[in-house]
């Protein structure tokens, strides 16, 4: 939570309180690996954009720690007895340029986010019907009863902008604790403490830097400098350069993440599942853990995470265990005997090119020619991800509250599916998935999970370890099953 604080207290606070540690107006310098990619939070793909974004805008509802949700903008809500048409009742509320929030707003910012000539993720909120103003709240109606529904509305495509609102993507303008001041591409991006947030309470710092620093080196060194106080994805790679500094302080937590290699489903020769099994099988994941990851992070069957335990299918080991042998003849079946493939590595994510170069080798003793092309992020994004021009690549897919958003992508519809994945008998199962509850919904996901395991839209290889490094003396951080830093919680 943040620190409470009147208006009389505060200026005390500032004055006096400089021997206790306990001053208010501090500034806080974050370190991250690379810049947003839209602030618009409806164009917005990248999660590096959440993660800063969380502190800018809020929705109807917001994710919890322990990944649920509770109200933000909306002070509470109900829900008809049919399950489709939900309620929100709007607590008083200003956006950083002063206005109040009006359900005028959120009409306005919902229909935007489903509006697929606009918002690139509309697909996300296609369960919606219409969105109305309703005796000084807002109705929204659904077309049918969804269980990720209340879920998808903590999403960064669900925050309530003003209707009047401007060019969103340089100059985002939302209800949250901070509000983004400055932001110089490349360095660094300046955000402010927002006095007038609707909780009536103070965040600690005045202002937070996010500072851009793609070296994972080099964040080290700033941060052993005092130049950073936090970094909050700290690359495995560099942990022995800080775990022994006793002014430094790492945590380590879930972050329910699935590193996974994408395969160009609707390519030659990977069209073909004897060529994508082989590929599976000649993967040596525990190789990997240790190689790239110092043997942190948990190996992945499945594209969820344990993180999600209550529908984690745990029985997929056995699908695709390490078995050159086999590869081997799978690639002799399908004719691939002398395979040659490109291989896209993210730079900006030093665990992910590690795993590259590594699995490449391992490809390499199949037979297959690997060749490794290392890109920087907007390239990877247009390449990889908006055009799906490649035959395989490697990222980390961010965890959801809801394994329905997690899950979706896999659909042959959906705008995220860059597998270019197609299965029907899945596509039938997220459909269902949708509209079930309790151990009937958990039984629809494990099926579509061994559906993954089973046809290879990808490789799944692990869950990363997040470990936020630190200055001593920096307390309050929160973990999320999602992907973002809450500054508003962290004081020293």
């Amino acid at each position: 939570m943040y620190k409470k604080a009147s208006f009389a207290v505060l200026i005390v606070a500032t004055i006096i309180l400089v021997g206790s540690g306990c001053v208010f107006g501090q500034v806080l310098n974050i370190a991250i690996p690379q810049d947003p990619d839209s602030f618009d939070p409806v164009k917005t793909v990248a999660a590096a954009t959440g993660e800063i974004a969380f502190n800018i805008y809020e929705g109807l509802v917001k994710a919890t720690p322990l990944g649920e949700v509770e109200g933000a903008l909306a002070s509470h809500w109900t829900v008809d007895e049919t399950g489709t048409i939900y309620t929100f009742y709007l607590r008083h509320a200003l956006f950083h340029d002063g206005t109040k929030v009006q359900e005028e707003d959120v009409a306005f910012s919902l229909n935007r986010a489903r509006d697929p000539e606009v918002a690139v993720r509309a697909s996300e909120l296609d369960m919606i019907e219409d969105v109305n103003v309703v005796d000084e709240g807002i109705e929204i109606r659904l077309s049918e009863p969804n269980g990720a529904f209340i879920y998808s509305l903590s999403e960064v495509y669900a925050s309530i902008v003003p209707a009047h609102a401007g060019d969103l993507s340089r100059k985002p303008v939302g209800t949250g604790p901070y509000y983004l001041d400055e932001w110089t591409p490349n360095q660094q991006l300046a955000l402010r403490r927002f006095d007038h947030h609707w909780s009536g309470e103070t965040p600690y710092f005045e202002e937070a830097n996010f500072l851009l620093i793609p070296d994972e080196n080099s964040m080290v060194l700033n941060l052993k400098a005092g130049r950073v106080d936090l970094i909050p994805r700290l690359e495995v790679g560099v942990l022995h350069q800080v775990e022994r500094d006793p002014d430094i302080e790492v945590l380590s937590v879930p972050m329910n993440l699935v590193q996974v290699f994408s395969i160009n489903n609707a390519r030659a020769p990977f069209d073909d599942l004897r060529v994508r099994k082989a590929l599976a099988l000649g993967v040596n994941r525990p190789e990997i853990l240790i190689g790239a990851a110092w043997g942190l992070g948990t190996m992945l069957d499945s594209a969820l995470s344990p993180a999600m335990a209550g529908f984690y299918n745990d029985s997929l080991a056995e699908v695709n265990p390490y078995d050159p042998a086999k590869a081997k003849e799978l690639l002799k079946d399908a004719g691939q005997e002398n395979l040659k493939l490109t291989l896209t590595l993210p730079a900006n994510y030093p665990l992910h090119v590690q795993t590259g170069e590594l699995v490449a080798e391992q490809w390499k003793a199949l037979g297959i020619e690997v060749d490794l092309q290392i890109v920087e992020w907007g390239t990877w994004l247009e390449r990889v991800y908006t055009q799906r021009d490649y035959d395989v690549s490697v990222i980390g897919l961010a965890g959801r509250l809801d394994p329905h958003a997690i899950l979706v992508r896999y659909t042959t519809d959906s705008s995220r599916n860059f597998f270019n994945f197609s299965n029907e008998r899945y596509d039938a199962l997220i459909d269902l998935g949708i509209k079930t509850v309790g151990r009937e919904r958990r039984e629809v996901y494990l099926e579509a999970q061994a559906i993954l395991a089973e046809e290879l839209p990808g490789i799944f290889i692990m869950d990363p370890p997040q470990l936020a490094a630190m200055k001593k003396g920096i307390q309050g951080f929160k973990n999320y099953p999602t992907y973002v830093v809450d500054v508003a919680s962290l004081y020293r």
